[in-house]
Order: C-alpha cells, then sequence, then structure tokens
C-alpha cells in the first residue's frame, strides 16, 4: 500500500561521474544502507547553498590560443574515466535537480552532481571508507 502523499520513483537518468568518485558513492552506498538516488539527494541537500562557489572552484579558465579564446570541440576532457551511474527522481525531483543544473553548471546533470557528491561523500582510503 502506497504511503499518503508519497511521491513514486520515476525513470532511470544515467549520469556520468568519475570512477574514484563512482567508488565513493557506492561505498557509501553499502555503509548506509542508502540508494544512490538517495545520496545524490542527501549530496544535493548539503550542498545546495554553496554550489554556484564549488561550481566556480572547479571551473577552469578557458585557454587563449593567440588573440582568441579556445573553442571546445565538443568533447568535455575529464582527468579520469567517467562511467554511467542510474538514479531514480521522480519528475518534480528531477525538476529540481535540472533548475541546480541550469544555474551551476550550464545545465548539466551530471557536472552539478559530481559536484555536490565530491564534496559531501566521504573519501575512500585502501578499500575502506572514512
Amino acid at each position: 500500500m502506497p504511503i499518503e502523499g508519497a511521491v513514486r520513483s520515476g525513470s532511470s537518468v544515467v549520469v556520468y561521474l568519475s570512477v574514484s568518485l563512482r567508488a565513493r558513492l557506492r561505498a557509501r552506498a553499502a555503509t548506509t544502507g542508502r540508494s544512490h538516488t538517495q545520496l545524490v539527494f542527501d549530496a544535493l541537500n548539503a550542498t545546495h547553498d554553496r554550489l554556484a562557489a564549488l561550481a566556480h572552484d572547479g571551473a577552469a579558465a578557458a585557454p587563449a590560443d593567440g588573440i582568441f579564446v579556445a573553442q571546445r570541440t565538443g568533447r568535455r576532457q575529464h582527468s579520469e574515466d567517467q562511467v554511467q551511474v542510474s538514479i531514480r527522481p521522480n519528475q518534480a525531483n528531477l525538476a529540481v535537480i535540472d533548475d541546480l543544473a541550469a544555474r551551476h553548471t550550464a545545465g548539466n546533470r551530471s557536472a552539478l552532481i559530481a559536484i555536490a557528491l565530491d564534496e559531501f561523500l566521504p573519501p575512500v582510503t585502501k578499500g575502506v571508507s572514512a
């Protein structure tokens, strides 16, 4: 029987995280019993008032090429391999994520979630979470 006033989970949404960040997410899920979706919500709740600063800190200045600013090729450069992670937000929660992404990461959900999770999750050292 559904809980009165509860909103059902939504469709699966894929986000891209670095391999090391996914490892931290998995470790936290294993120790807390919370789903990836719940941990993403926890991270966004804990960091939403600092997202502008966190996103700005992670943004690299565009390199110059002579008198022109170098244009991106369309492919993002990552210092680490990226992997898919699925979350299942309902439509209302996905709208919140998209609004935050529009304000802080030019609409990039993956970048927004990665910034929040990186700030929120404890580091994993030698296969054991902190």
